[in-house]
């Protein structure tokens, strides 16, 4: 298991990486709750994770498979908060980077990923995952948003 973790201004995003050929989370997941899912262009994403307050999304585990994984055309996943801060809202992209590499393995898995906005009383109001193939960046999908129920309506 692979463990990296990503600081810069004001975000904080680390990862234990986990392979796995099934396309279900199992295990410690299964208790944190489970969002909605995004499948499009070969690639899908399943999700799970826990709210703890309104700058924090805890035990993430994500979930990223390629349809083909041998192309050089890799399953990209990144997280994704709309974030409050200062009387404004903007979407804000996390640093982590989730690829599944070429190879014959079609579903990689991560867990223990945490999301977290700490700036200048910044608030995460929604996360989502927006995924998307290495080579056309451009063909972005994405899961539904998922408020945070920390955060004032």
């Amino acid at each position: 298991m692979k463990l990296k973790g990503y600081v810069n201004k004001g975000v904080a995003v680390a990862a234990a990486t986990l392979i796995t050929s099934a396309t279900l989370l199992t295990g410690p997941a299964t208790a944190a709750t489970q969002f909605p899912s995004g499948d499009a262009y070969g690639f899908s994403v399943d999700w799970s994770g826990q709210w703890v307050n309104v700058q924090r999304l805890d035990e993430i585990t994500l979930q990223l498979c390629d349809a083909s994984p041998g192309d050089k055309n890799k399953a990209t996943a990144r997280l994704q908060g709309y974030v409050f801060s200062n009387g404004t809202a903007k979407v804000k992209t996390a640093p982590a980077v989730f690829q599944v590499p070429i190879g014959d393995r079609k579903c990689w898995a991560w867990r223990d990923v945490f999301l977290t906005y700490f700036q200048d009383g910044e608030r995460l109001d929604y996360a989502r995952v927006a995924f998307y193939g290495s080579e056309e960046p451009s063909r972005m999908s994405a899961t539904r948003w998922v408020r945070n129920p920390f955060a004032a309506p």
